[in-house]
């Protein structure tokens, strides 16, 4: 394990891990996004264009999440149905997961654990940021993009082994995987020219105090990230109002106990939600 972490630590202070690509489409559709000008005929255009991003908006479209609305056959049926913020938020989630959360046989668990990890805190992030009257849109792709640092550093730990019998514990990959990953997030997030919001999110995550004058919308992805880790833990389900009891970041949200038990009773719909993005 020290060795590896040496190892790790020689690439990553050298500049030899090769970054990912976000997919071209992908960065139409943030360009898109992020342009006051833009409307939603120029979203449409670019997504008809894409015949595995069309087929996913139609896959998530018919899912049971949103089964009470009808069974949709088009994407202009879908863009009706879902609306331009939330095909933007699928476009992005499907390209983010093409172009990052990627495996192969040796990284398919701990690859599939954190990009269910980024889903689950980004859903739960839309919903934080619906009850704090945060910008939902903007939470909601901070959360997702918060530890795109970690499959990069994934995938060099698996460049540096000859197989799977070297490959640490689960927890002792995860902790290695931890200690680096915010400087593989921010390194990959200027690289991708991301949005300041999320490069604050990356940077800050875990003091989000010291994010300015974007300190709730990062506190909002900390508190999501948490409501993962419990949703995604082992063994009996507890209740978020018990498992965050101890949480400041509720409290600078000014997240009463009331909130937490109605973000309680949402389990099953964002569970729903997180099945339909899962590609």
């Amino acid at each position: 394990m020290i060795n590896l972490e040496q190892q790790l630590k020689i690439r990553i202070e050298s500049g030899a891990i090769e970054l990912p690509m976000l997919p071209a489409v992908g960065v139409q559709v943030l360009a898109l996004t992020q342009n006051e000008d833009s409307d939603a005929s120029g979203l449409a255009s670019l997504i008809e264009n894409d015949l595995s991003l069309t087929s996913y908006i139609l896959k998530v479209s018919n899912s049971a999440a949103f089964s009470s609305y009808g069974k949709t056959q088009t994407l202009q049926q879908a863009i009706t149905k879902l609306g331009m913020k939330n095909i933007a938020q699928l476009a992005l989630t499907m390209t983010v997961g093409q172009g990052v959360f990627k495996s192969d046989a040796l990284t398919h668990e701990i690859t599939s654990y954190l990009w269910q990890h980024s889903l689950f805190s980004a859903l739960w992030a839309r919903e934080i940021a619906g009850l704090c009257r945060l910008n939902a849109d903007v939470v909601f792709l901070n959360a997702l993009l918060h530890q795109i640092g970690k499959p990069v550093v994934l995938h060099a730990i698996s460049d540096l082994l000859n197989g799977p019998a070297q490959l640490p514990e689960f927890d002792d990959l995860l902790g290695l995987i931890e200690k680096y990953q915010k400087r593989m997030g921010l390194k990959l997030a200027h690289s991708w020219n991301l949005p300041e919001s999320i490069t604050a999110t990356i940077s800050y995550i875990d003091e989000y105090e010291l994010a300015n004058d974007m300190q709730l919308e990062v506190a909002a992805v900390n508190a999501a990230r948490l409501l993962a880790d419990i949703v995604l833990a082992t063994g009996e389900p507890v209740q978020f109002e018990d498992a965050v009891a101890d949480q400041a970041v509720f409290g600078e949200l000014s997240l009463a106990k009331v909130e937490i038990q109605l973000l309680d009773k949402k389990r099953d719909a964002v569970g729903q939600m997180m099945q339909a993005l899962i590609i």
